[in-house]
């Protein structure tokens, strides 16, 4: 059975440094999702252990820890405020395709 993905996300991966001291991004690029609002202990990819203020399922997404994500299909060029860093990703098994859950603190 697959899981329903009503909502979208805008995804931004970094590319490098600008050249300032900031980062580049690469294009948006919009995916279906699930979005809940919800508090889960995960642990980040420092080892930390931080509790979530939303989870993200998706298929498809080509997010990395790191990628900025928003809520919405957005055409900004460069991450708005509003997004969020991915603090850790897994994909779910036993026939569930290519779903992957992203967290965020």
């Amino acid at each position: 059975m697959r899981v329903p993905l009503p909502e979208w996300i805008t995804v931004w991966n970094a590319t490098g440094g600008d050249g300032y001291g900031g980062e580049s991004w690469s294009a948006p690029v919009n995916y279906p999702a699930r979005i809940a609002y919800s508090q889960q202990k995960f642990t980040d990819s420092n080892g930390d252990t931080v509790m979530s203020t939303m989870l993200v399922y998706t298929e498809g997404a080509t997010a990395a820890i790191g990628s900025q994500v928003a809520v919405g299909q957005l055409a900004d060029l460069t991450p708005p405020t509003a997004a969020n860093d991915v603090r850790a990703i897994s994909q779910t098994p036993s026939g569930a395709g290519s779903l992957r859950k992203l967290w965020f603190a």
